[in-house]
């Protein structure tokens, strides 16, 4: 999995209230322990041994933005 980073992009406002977003990210609890969710590729296709066939040059790390205000959240796959 790709080492945890920050993105670069200045922190968006809102589209649903025009209010200040914070970034963050969506925490996905695996077995044995929590990693930051990944976007990945084209379409899944199934492992016997891991559920999904996934190559690490397709996984793009996820952060998310929450709006401070309403809540709303918005999330975006590092390149």
């Amino acid at each position: 999995m790709p080492a945890l980073s920050r993105f670069s992009m200045t922190s968006p406002n809102c589209p649903k209230c025009s209010s200040k977003m914070d970034e963050g990210f969506i925490l996905d609890d695996t077995y044995g322990g929590r990693v930051q969710s990944q976007w990945a590729e084209g379409k899944p296709q199934r492992s016997i041994w891991t559920g999904i066939k996934v190559a690490k040059d397709a996984r793009h790390p996820v952060a998310t933005y929450r709006c401070e205000n309403c809540g709303y959240l918005e999330s975006y796959a590092q390149s």
